[in-house]
């Protein structure tokens, strides 16, 4: 009976930590600090977004973490996501049709992309968004926005003095929300 007491104590601390975790974490969601991400969130899903993990996440970060860096963060890796299943809509075919001549070093080192994995290896996001223009997905002054967004995403997570604050956070997605018609 010494074990069964054992494993009985056990399981009640597990069930008082589980309940204590629940609780704290919905104490972290008060209600909205910063009223524009309802906005945004409304945004997406207007534009008909599926995958809205990365952003719902990234707003999150805005809204109850004030971690503005990590919300850029977040919003960039949902573009990309979504750029990457653009590009994977049609099994790759356009992809491979321009690799050979558009992308030599990667045709040299993987043949033709199959796969989402091997599009993730073969292309970073910098390649993944020349791509998007080789592909006619955008015009060259939306890559050169994007672009500059990537560098943004890039300084939010490799710079550890850059000043972000939580409104030029929800800038980057209201500027990325005007983009994301090209990826859908």
């Amino acid at each position: 009976m010494d074990n069964l007491d054992a494993i009985r104590a056990v399981a009640e601390r597990i069930s008082s930590w589980s309940a204590i975790q629940k609780q704290s974490y919905v104490a972290s969601k008060r209600p909205e600090r910063v009223p524009e991400v309802a906005e945004l969130r409304a945004s997406l899903v207007a534009l008909g977004v599926k995958e809205l993990s990365y952003f719902e996440e990234g707003l999150d970060c805005i809204q109850y973490a004030q971690a503005a860096r990590a919300a850029i963060v977040l919003g960039w890796t949902g573009f990309n996501d979504l750029l990457q299943s653009k590009i994977a809509s049609d099994g790759f075919a356009a992809l491979n049709g321009i690799l050979k001549v558009e992308f030599h070093g990667v045709h040299k080192k993987a043949g033709a992309i199959k796969s989402r994995e091997e599009l993730t290896v073969h292309f970073d996001d910098a390649l993944l968004l020349e791509a998007g223009r080789k592909l006619k997905l955008y015009a060259t002054h939306v890559w050169k926005q994007l672009d500059a967004m990537r560098d943004e995403r890039n300084n939010c997570a490799h710079v550890q003095e850059y000043a972000v604050t939580p409104r030029i956070a929800l800038g980057f997605y209201a500027h990325l929300i005007q983009f994301l018609p090209h990826v859908l």
